[in-house]
């Protein structure tokens, strides 16, 4: 952690130093850079320990097999993308939302399984059964807010649009 955070602090701390002509202001810069790093750091490696300690705890990953019949994709908000719904009957529906769908090439497909961490839903990996399918086109828009990556909702693809909006609060109107 200090070779990486100590030698990054010390240069931004010469940088602002170099820029303001003030020891107090390039302190402030390099402490508060210093210990932004290292609380980034700890958190990070509490992570990587509590995952290890879990590793034979049978509940700690959810593993969601999914037989779809259709895909629609759906306009993701910022930088989502991309957003996947898949149909898989019964008026159920699988929401796959992230930038980690695109570490596969054969993917979207009507058969895949997606594991998950059971204690805060973040998407491990997906893993592909079938070919690559095309995906629906919609204009339909994920809500707003604070949306899981990985969710099994009620759905239908007559009315994705207010499933979604019931599912996950009301998207934003502009």
């Amino acid at each position: 952690m200090l070779l990486g955070s100590l030698p990054v602090s010390a240069v931004c701390f010469g940088l602002a130093y170099l820029i303001f002509r003030s020891l107090a202001i390039a302190g402030v810069v390099g402490v508060v850079l210093l210990v932004t790093s290292l609380v980034s750091n700890v958190r990070f490696f509490q992570g990587v320990r509590r995952r290890a300690g879990q590793r034979d705890d049978a509940n700690a990953v959810d593993v969601i097999d999914v037989e779809a019949s259709e895909v629609t994709d759906v306009h993701p908000v910022g930088d989502d993308a991309p957003a996947y719904v898949f149909f898989a009957g019964e008026g159920k529906a699988v929401l796959l939302v992230g930038q980690w769908l695109l570490e596969h090439d054969e993917f979207p497909s009507l058969s895949f399984r997606v594991t998950r961490w059971a204690d805060s839903g973040k998407p491990i990996a997906v893993e592909p059964r079938s070919a690559e399918v095309a995906t629906e086109p919609s204009t339909v828009q994920m809500p707003s807010g604070d949306v899981p990556r990985i969710a099994v909702f009620d759905a239908t693809p007559a009315t994705l649009q207010q499933d979604l909006d019931r599912a996950f609060g009301s998207r934003r109107r502009s």
